[in-house]
């Protein structure tokens, strides 16, 4: 398998389905996450009964669809190959390459909520506009946060739910919202205004952050059930939206988490679409001590600092000896650009110690 040069058109991708009732800014999107696979005449693409967490649609080539003596063929820009390969789960019948093949994979559960979101964007940022007021722009901090990885998860019906309970509060320059080791109550999005981190001057932090319109804060006390980890004082005044911790909890916590079995990880990179890596977020001392094989350790107060280091095209399996540090790792992780999940529990394979 290699990655091709060339790049699908947006013209040609519309013409899959049911990629065709993207609306143009969620196209875009899915355009940008293709992955893009290629395969040698007389290689295996899927097997029947298969599960896979990516569609695959065909871009160049000729397949067959079905065993030997009971198959027959599909062609590129045929009306057949305007569906997915594996539309279906699990899968029903064995595709092959009859020539060599190029196909794009589109992950499932992202096509599924832009296909939600391209029905209901409109509904969505009209539900949270002011009664009587409509700035231009107003809805720049909606469509940020709706891009961002925090609600990229989130099913289309939860998103509803959430949006419309969001409580829009006044704050003044100088206002400190959250307090560097209180108690997590709220989760907050920056509407109108700008804000800045801060951590006690113990911390010896150079740079403090500035948080602007769409930018979000207090979800990680909310994940880890931990305290507050900075504070946030606003820099002029503005307005922000914020949503109560037991909604956040409920609805919100569980999709910042997604979680992978040793099956579905075998089947993502089986095909060698994508490279894996088990990631224990354990101090040095508890990976020492006993660890799964070929993990790397990568201590969670290191995450932010070591994040430059690591590839974004990997995908980290986030092992989930750490219990709640593992989970607020993935969410991290996500929430700096990776794709990441929380290992579940693998069987007759014990931990070894070093």
């Amino acid at each position: 398998m290699s990655i091709p040069s060339v790049r699908i058109s947006i013209e040609r991708l519309r013409q899959f389905s049911p990629i065709d009732f993207l609306t143009p800014h969620y196209l875009q999107q899915l355009h940008d996450s293709l992955q893009y696979v290629e395969h040698k005449a007389g290689t295996v693409l899927l097997r029947r009964g298969e599960q896979s967490l990516a569609l695959y649609f065909l871009l160049e080539g000729e397949i067959w669809l079905g065993s030997a003596g009971l198959r027959r063929t599909v062609q590129a820009d045929s009306s057949e190959a305007c569906r997915a390969l594996n539309e279906q789960q699990p899968q029903v019948m064995e595709v092959s390459a009859r020539t060599d093949v190029r196909l794009i994979a589109v992950e499932r559960g992202l096509l599924e909520r832009l296909l939600g979101w391209s029905q209901s964007a409109s509904y969505e940022v009209a539900s949270l506009q002011e009664d009587d007021v409509q700035q231009e722009g107003a809805d720049d901090w909606m469509s940020k946060l709706l891009r961002s990885p925090l609600f990229g998860r989130l099913p289309p019906a939860h998103l509803h739910l959430l949006l419309a309970r969001f409580e829009f509060i006044q704050v003044k320059a100088g206002d400190c919202v959250v307090h560097y080791g209180e108690p997590g109550e709220h989760f907050y999005v920056i509407k109108q205004g700008r804000a800045q981190i801060s951590l006690p001057s113990s911390y010896q932090q150079p740079l403090q952050p500035e948080l602007h319109c769409g930018d979000f804060f207090g979800e990680e006390a909310l994940v880890s059930g931990s305290v507050r980890a900075a504070s946030i004082t606003m820099l002029e005044d503005g307005v922000l939206a914020r949503l109560q911790r037991d909604l956040f909890v409920e609805l919100v916590r569980p999709t910042l988490i997604p979680q992978i079995s040793p099956t579905q990880l075998q089947q993502l990179t089986a095909h060698g679409q994508k490279t894996s890596l088990l990631l224990d977020i354990r101090l040095p001392m508890e990976y020492r001590m006993a660890h799964e094989p070929e993990s790397m350790n990568l201590p969670l107060a290191q995450l932010r600092k070591q994040a430059a280091s690591l590839n974004n095209t990997t995908l980290y399996a986030v092992l989930p000896q750490g219990g709640v540090r593992s989970e607020l790792a993935v969410h991290l992780l996500n929430q700096l650009g990776f794709e990441a999940y929380l290992l579940t529990e693998t069987e007759g394979q014990a931990p070894i110690a070093a």
